[in-house]
């Protein structure tokens, strides 16, 4: 029984990463027309909607750690969203993979965890893999200060989903989560880019339903069982994810360097479900 809840978990961060990796082309085709923060926004408020209707009202106990995730993730999102102003599809895969190196440092400094010298040479063995995949940009990968933001707000945003999600209900501890962001972007949105178009429809609801309201909650689902070290790994897979969707949509190629890091992240993720 354990062992099926533990592969349902497995799956459930995985079916998260997908829709995470479907973001990186929608978001920056949406970017011609919004401001990050908009963007933001609006993927917060419709999943504050989304979770407050699965959930409820939220009670006490969620108000601390919705805050702190809300606010951690919040962070990671501006400033990924930002960087999308200037990079590519797939080396926006390094600026939101640099949190599997610091997850697991992250959680061993905050929560105690007692993890295995395996699994930190799992970790950067994945981020390895990822930041070959955006080689093509070296230039780029830390020439501003989004990357180690961007990747510091979703190591802790992991950490802070491990240190409080036992116990919890996940749709009102999201509806905390997602009602934060809102909040945090409301003094930065431009008004007079909320004109109604048929043609942002469609994306705006992905964002705001299939990611912020599913992908998260198949997120903590995933990680009621799965610590934060190896909840990181498997959400990298969101790289992998948005490389294949570049290459099918965008015409983005490979070269030899790029497949070899594909291959590396799938090798250390493959070791972390087999152990």
């Amino acid at each position: 029984m354990i062992k099926n809840k533990k592969n349902l978990a497995i799956v459930s961060l995985i079916l998260s990463a997908l829709f995470f990796g479907g973001t990186f082309i929608v978001v920056k085709n949406l970017l011609d027309d919004f401001t990050p923060i908009n963007i933001v926004f609006l993927r917060y408020a419709i999943a504050s909607l989304l979770f407050l209707m699965t959930g409820g009202i939220p009670n006490k106990q969620t108000l601390k750690p919705g805050i702190l995730m809300g606010l951690f993730l919040w962070i990671g999102y501006v400033t990924q969203t930002q960087g999308l102003l200037t990079t590519s599809t797939i080396n926006s895969g390094v600026v939101t993979g640099f949190y599997i190196v610091l997850t697991p440092i992250f959680s061993k400094i905050i929560n105690k965890t007692n993890l295995s010298t395996r699994s930190y040479v799992y970790s950067f063995t994945g981020f390895t893999g990822i930041f070959l995949i955006a080689s093509n940009s070296y230039d780029q990968l830390f020439g501003n200060l989004f990357t180690i933001i961007c990747a510091t707000g979703y190591a802790l945003h992991i950490v802070m989903v491990e240190r409080y999600i036992e116990d919890q209900n996940i749709s009102q501890l999201m509806f905390v989560q997602s009602l934060v962001g809102t909040i945090l972007c409301t003094p930065f949105i431009n008004l007079e880019q909320f004109t109604f178009k048929i043609e942002y429809l469609i994306p705006i609801l992905f964002l705001g339903f299939v990611v912020n309201f599913a992908a998260f909650y198949l997120q903590l689902f995933g990680q009621k069982i799965i610590n934060a070290s190896t909840a990181a790994l498997l959400l990298s897979l969101e790289a992998i994810f948005a490389l294949i969707i570049g290459i099918l949509y965008v015409g983005e190629v490979l070269n030899f360097t790029n497949w070899v890091g594909v291959f590396l992240v799938l090798l250390s993720i493959f070791f972390v479900i087999k152990e």
